[in-house]
């Protein structure tokens, strides 16, 4: 982070009727999903306000670069927006970083929610901007294509600021290791954490309760992923880790293991609190986590709780 950022900032709490601009800063926009999620959003009370590029397409983006990091400077400036959503994750979310502007998206401060290729644009609003941002279910990403109940109860709670909805519980999760762990959330999907390292947006692992996620990938490339992480240091001084489903991350072919195989590999003596199976990322069901807040990890009783919802 830059020295001249002093303390961190949380944006302004949501209430209903407030717009919400929606951008793609990564990849293609599907326009039925978009619809859908757009419809889920004005069923929480807030009224969506599509970005002027959310529709184009470059190649595998969803336009040229300066257009995308158009679209989430000009809904920073826009006074009228609340905050911003991103309509889905692909790629392309790195390529916009250099065109946007600290000092300026610092002084609007609003909240900003995405996942999967966001995870860089996220961390960058940390790091660079001094801005509380939220790892969560997209607009057409994640409520265009499931039904996600819980989510959404979840979703406006937190950006509401609704006090109850600090504490996560995942029944369906598993221990991987037991331990209780106090620490700042970072993190998000694993291919993006790989990514960073070496570069200006190298995200800060230390002291921090890990989120750890993917989908789409074979088990040896998680592997390998993992092993960059751990032989860059990243592991080194993470309070705790909290793995996602690792949707559709399976084993090529038969002998090749589990997560939790890799796992016993990378950590022998893990020495704090991992869980893995939790609904972050790509699932049916996604939480809403706002990085860099407080929180505590309780493995043995799978839950997680904020010391704030990260909203003011």
């Amino acid at each position: 982070m830059s020295n001249s950022i002093r303390s961190l900032i949380r944006p302004p709490s949501l209430r209903e009727g407030d717009v919400v601009g929606v951008v793609a800063p990564a990849g293609p926009v599907d326009r039925g999903q978009l619809e859908t999620g757009l419809e889920v959003i004005r069923g929480m009370g807030f009224e969506p306000l599509l970005g002027r590029h959310v529709h184009a397409r470059s190649r595998f983006m969803a336009g040229p670069d300066k257009d995308r990091a158009q679209d989430i400077m000009d809904m920073f400036r826009n006074r009228e927006v609340r905050a911003i959503f991103c309509a889905r994750g692909g790629y392309g979310a790195n390529r916009v970083l250099p065109y946007l502007k600290p000092a300026e998206i610092r002084a609007h401060a609003k909240v900003v929610v995405g996942s999967s290729d966001i995870t860089l644009l996220l961390h960058f609003l940390v790091q660079e901007c001094g801005l509380v941002a939220f790892h969560g279910p997209m607009v057409a990403g994640s409520f265009g294509r499931a039904e996600m109940k819980k989510s959404r109860r979840q979703f406006k709670a937190l950006l509401t600021g609704d006090a109850k909805s600090q504490v996560f519980h995942s029944p369906k999760a598993k221990v991987f290791s037991k331990g209780v762990a106090q620490g700042k959330i970072a993190g998000g999907c694993l291919t993006l954490l790989c990514r960073s390292l070496n570069t200006p947006y190298e995200i800060n692992t230390r002291n921090r309760i890990l989120l750890i996620e993917d989908v789409n990938e074979p088990l040896y490339r998680i592997d390998g992923m993992l092993w960059q992480l751990k032989n860059a240091g990243m592991f080194k001084g993470v309070r705790g880790l909290i793995f996602g489903e690792m949707v559709n991350c399976r084993p090529q072919h038969k002998g090749d293991g589990t997560i939790e195989d890799i796992l016993a590999d990378l950590f022998p003596k893990p020495g704090f609190p991992i869980l893995t199976h939790c609904p972050i990322g790509h699932g049916k069901e996604v939480w809403t986590l706002p990085l860099e807040t407080s929180a505590t990890l309780d493995s043995k009783s799978k839950t997680l709780e904020l010391k704030h919802c990260g909203v003011k």
